[in-house]
Order: C-alpha cells, then structure tokens, then sequence
C-alpha cells in the first residue's frame, strides 16, 4: 500500500516548483540566489538557507543566506580565509552529488548548539569547471524527511547548477561581444588616425573588401576600358609597374615574409600621389597556394613631400651648417618634423622652430651656443650612457654612418610618445665627422597601427582554424595537427593513436528537435570529450557529428582504448539542452600510427574503416583496426548496410 505524502513533502515540493519558477524567469544573479534561500525558509518550511558559490577561475565567493541572522558570519570568516566547512567539502566529495545529511559541522547551521540538536541538509552546486558550491538548509526541529526529500533536493540543486550555468554563459558571451566591438571600433579610429585604408582580398574569387570609410582610396576598380588589366594597374605609374607586380608576385610565392610597396597613382584630378601598400597573405590551401590577403593602402603623399624637403635640408646642412646658419635655420624651420645639429662635443648648433616647441624653448632664443645637449634636456654633467636610448652623437661617431634610434618622449619632453631618430654625419670638406644633423619622427600611431594590424591577422588565423560552433579546431588544423605528430613520432619512436568518433543517431535528435538542439547538443559534447584528453592530445571537430582525437605520445594500443572507454562513459549521462534531457552514445574508430598504417592517409582511411565496424557492430562502442575489416566494411557498403 502506498505511503501518504507527509505535510513536509507536501510543501518542500511547493517550495520546489517556485525555486524552478525563479530559475526560469530570473536574470539577476543576487536575486536569484537570496529568492532561492527565501523559498526554502518560507511558512517556516525550513529554519534557515545558505547558498554558497566560489569561483576558482577569479577566486571570488557568492553567497545568500536566509533565516541566519548573525550565525552566517561564521561560515563568511571560513569562506575569507578560503576554509570550506565540513558540510561543503563533505557534499562536494559526493560525485554522484547526492545529498547530505549533517548534524555536526563547524558553520554554525549542522547543529548550532541550540538546546534542541538541529539537523540540516547539504548538497553540492555544480555550474561548470571552476564553478561549484553548496546548499545547506537548516531542517525543523522535528522534521519528518527521508529519502524521497534529499532527493527532491538533490534534483533542486542540479536545477540551480544548470541555470547559474546558463546565467554565467550569457553573461560571458555579452561580454566578450561587447569587448570584441570596442576592439573593432579602437582598430577603426586607429586606421581613421592614420588615414589607411583597410582591404582583404579573396584570391580565388577576386572579391575585395575595403574600409567604408576610406572607400576613396581603394575605388579605382569601376573601369572597363581594357579587361585584360584591372583599372588600378593602370592608374599606377608607368615607372612603378612592374616594381608593384614583382614584389606583389614574390610575397605571394612565399619568398617574403611581407608585402610592402611605395608607388604612385593617379588621382581623378590627374595628380600623382604616393601610396603605401602593406599586407600579407593570411590564409593558403592545402597545396600552399595563397588563398586570402589582407592589409591597408595608405596615402603618403605628404610623408614623401616632407621627406623630400627634409632629405634637401640634410644635403644642404652637410654642405654648409657652419657658413650658412641663418639661411638654414629659415630651410628647417619649414620642415615638419622635428630637426637638430649637434656637433661632436655635444653642443647644440640649432634646431627648427617644431623641435623648439616640443621642447618648450622661445624660438628666438635658440641661438644655444656653447650649450651641452646632455645639459640642456637632462640637466646632466656627463654625456647620456642609456643603453636602452642610445646618444646620437656617441652612435654616429662609433659607426661613422647615419644610424636610426628609437626613443621613447623627445629627449626628455615629458611626453610619453615614440619617436624614430635618424642621425646622420655631418663632414668637413676633408671628411671629418664635426656633429650630426638629427631628424625626429613621432611614430607612435604608426605602431599602434601595425599592432592593431596583427592582431586582427591572428583573429582571422584562429577563425580560419576552428570550428565556428564549438572553438574545437577544424579539419583544416586538425590535419596539420597529425602532420606534426607524426612527424614527432617518427623522431621518437613512439606511437600516435586515431579516435574516429561519430555520435549515433544524431541525424534523428537534429530532425526531431531542430537544430538548436542540436547545435546545442554538439557543444554540451565537445565540452565533456574535451575533458577526456591530455594537454598534449588534439580534439577536433570535422563537421557535423563527427569528432577525432589524436593521442600523442602512445606506449601501445591500450593507451587508445582506455581513451575510448572513458569517452563512451562520460557520454552515458545525460545532456540536458534547451530542457530536453537527451541521452546519447558515440561509435568510435581506432588506427595506430605507425602499427597500422606509416602514413597520414592510411591512418585516417583506417580509423574510418574502424568506425564503420564499430556502427555495424551496434553501436555505443568502439573498435580497433584490424585488416580483416576491410573485407566487411567493403560488402556492408556496397549493400548500403550503414546507418548513421
């Protein structure tokens, strides 16, 4: 005869279907967690609730409590000085995360020390790797419980460590979103900054994609006078032509690390303008050829007008700095950047009037002679000895060449900007070196720029190399993944173990369910196989439902097989997506390197034949090669025998 529900069941599951109803409708995390405790001790159902989360990844503690007044200061001076009570760590050990009874416990909930011995219920909270905790509810005094109550319990705590794991999921994935678009706007104010175009260019396809913004740079493709040459060829300089086509082939050969140009074009005004082009190919086929190139196209035009007048400034100071003084100060002062004379004993000669304001000095008063450089930017008594910013003069008098430095602030100006120095000798008419002339660059958004640029390089590299999906990487990855390992293996003498998993009967689950379910249910599973393998091992996803391991470092094929078991048991529980409790199995294929096969082909053709041989045989298991299973493999295909 069935037993009656007891008055305590009656309400502890009442109080279960509200906990449920918050995980469903709640997004704050903090109510969330004090509604949890609330229920629990609401109509006196229970004496008091503490919910307790730690963080292991940040090192930081959640808690709520409900009904404990100033007894929960005890647990939160355990929990400060990283002590679990007795009760935590107890439920936490449980991997079958049952729960708990508990009567003596150092929190100050399992019996307080109230005259009547109370008795409370712990059980473990499980969000995801790093993220555990743990419920602890003080029970009544007299409280009519046994097991079908730890289990309501121990049910309600998985709900909590489902939905604080989706709640964390969400929260992560809106930031990352939000970090990935300040990302992108602080690369696109960079490449505003500099005035540079960016574009990415598919070689298969032709296709071209530049900045909207700076459209006006790259827009010579609308033509179609002569369609044996694309319209920007022909707006290039006769003289930069081939120059432009040359190093533009040699990158895409591979002969250079990158693709950087300086030609002319002509403007619709019919103006020549400089250009400079910088790229490199960011993605390549499986046969080495080029597939995609990025980079920008950046107007120097500018640049190249400055650089001229200050490379004629130059050639005159070395001609005449002595004879000349007033007629070049007036040249340099018409200069853009920064420019200074500085003879070998460390006097200032004279310096333009954008290197007089950088340094704060009346241009007028300028007129430093007798003044130590070292004295009047440093305020030193000996010439400058910073190996990390190098004197000009001492460079230029060692090398008795023109030398560039790289210098953080402008000698000294306080402002924390980099400055590219380019030092040359200035020489008698016998040859002697008596100074240099010095001319300074700020290139701190030019570096900025070129960072931004890599990174952006990297990003698409990690997009090109993995799953979209579940971040796993790819087949492409994957396959240079092996190349290597058998490579290290040949070296080695070791073995390298092929898992071929295919799950079963997904086809159905997608079909039925749809496929966010499905989607879902490809990352719950990359999630736990990941947990299966060493850091040394590779996990990749092939594309649909299919997965492949590659086992490093194997002693012999007992290695693989105890992969295999615990992969088929860490998929025997349960998967929980999109409130569907989905049970699933995997079929797996296994080859060995080089017992099976010597080469990258035979391997993978092999652990596919294993794979087969593991669905025929029924499934939810696994099977090694062995070359009597070509034979079967070969008949069961060509009666179309196999069902995924």
């Amino acid at each position: 005869m069935q037993q009656p529900v007891s008055p305590y069941n009656h309400a502890l599951l009442a109080a279960s279907l509200a906990v449920h109803r918050l995980l469903l409708s709640e997004q704050d995390l903090p109510t969330l967690l004090q509604g949890a405790c609330d229920q629990l001790v609401k109509n006196a159902l229970n004496q008091a609730a503490m919910l307790v989360l730690l963080d292991n990844e940040v090192g930081s503690v959640i808690t709520a409590e409900a009904g404990l007044g100033t007894r929960f200061n005890r647990i939160m001076d355990q929990l400060r000085n990283s002590e679990l009570p007795d009760c935590g760590r107890r439920c936490l050990a449980r991997e079958d995360g049952a729960a708990i009874f508990c009567d003596r416990c150092n929190c100050g909930v399992c019996g307080n020390g109230r005259k009547e011995k109370s008795k409370a219920v712990a059980v473990a909270i499980r969000c995801r790797p790093g993220l555990v905790g743990f419920l602890v509810i003080e029970l009544p005094l007299s409280p009519d419980i046994g097991q079908a109550e730890l289990d309501l319990y121990q049910e309600m705590a998985h709900s909590i460590s489902q939905a604080l794991g989706r709640l964390f999921a969400v929260e992560e994935a809106r930031q990352r979103e939000l970090e990935l678009k300040r990302v992108e706007e602080r690369f696109e104010l960079a490449l505003y900054a500099s005035r540079a175009g960016l574009w990415d260019w598919n070689i298969k396809t032709g296709e071209m994609y530049t900045s909207p913004d700076r459209r006006e740079f790259l827009n010579y493709m609308d033509g179609d006078d002569d369609p044996g040459v694309s319209p920007l060829q022909g707006l290039i300089h006769p003289d930069d032509q081939k120059r432009v086509m040359d190093v533009l082939n040699d990158h895409l050969a591979g002969k250079t690390d990158e693709y950087r140009i300086e030609y002319r074009i002509k403007d619709r005004q019919g103006n020549w303008k400089w250009f400079l082009d910088r790229g490199r190919v960011v993605e390549r086929d499986e046969k080495n050829m080029p597939v995609r190139m990025t980079g920008t196209h950046q107007d120097i035009t500018r640049q190249k007008n400055q650089d001229e007048t200050l490379a004629a400034v130059q050639k005159q100071l070395h001609e005449a700095v002595n004879h000349e003084r007033n007629f070049l100060q007036t040249v340099i002062d018409g200069a853009a950047d920064p420019v200074m004379a500085i003879d070998i004993d460390y006097n200032i000669l004279l310096m333009n009037r954008v290197a007089a304001k950088l340094l704060q000095v009346d241009p007028e008063l300028v007129s430093l002679a007798g003044e130590k450089c070292y004295q009047f930017f440093f305020d030193r008594d000996q010439p400058c000895t910073n190996s990390f910013y190098p004197c000009p003069v001492r460079e230029v008098r060692k090398t008795n060449r023109p030398v560039t430095l790289i210098h953080e602030s402008y000698h000294g100006n306080g402002v924390s900007n980099i400055f590219e120095l380019e030092a040359s000798p200035l020489r008698d008419k016998e040859g002697n070196i008596y100074g240099v002339i010095e001319v300074a660059r700020n290139i701190t958004d030019r570096l900025r720029t070129e960072k931004k640029l890599r990174e952006s390089q990297s990003r698409l590299y990690h997009l090109a190399h993995h799953d979209s999906l579940t971040g796993l990487p790819n087949r492409l990855l994957f396959e240079d993944r092996l190349e290597q390992a058998i490579l290290k293996a040949r070296r080695t003498g070791a073995k390298l173990g092929i898992l071929f998993l295919d799950l079963d009967r997904f086809k159905h689950i997608n079909d039925t369910l749809g496929h966010d379910v499905g989607d879902g249910l490809l990352i719950a599973v990359a999630k736990r196989l990941q947990n299966q393998c060493r850091q040394s091992d590779t996990m990749a996803r092939l594309g649909g439902d299919e997965f492949v391991f590659i086992l490093d470092n194997l002693r012999d094929r007992s290695g693989a097989e105890v992969v295999a078991g615990k992969i088929l048991s860490a998929l025997a529980r349960p998967i929980l997506v999109n409130e569907h409790e989905l049970q699933v199995s995997t079929s797996i294929g296994i080859a060995v390197y080089p017992d099976d096969s010597d080469d990258i082909e035979g391997v993978i053709k092999y652990a596919d034949i294993a794979l087969y041989q593991a669905k025929e045989d029924g499934r939810n298991t696994y099977r090694l090669y062995s070359p009597d299973m070509e034979q079967v493999v070969d008949s069961s295909r060509s009666l179309g025998t196999r069902e995924i």
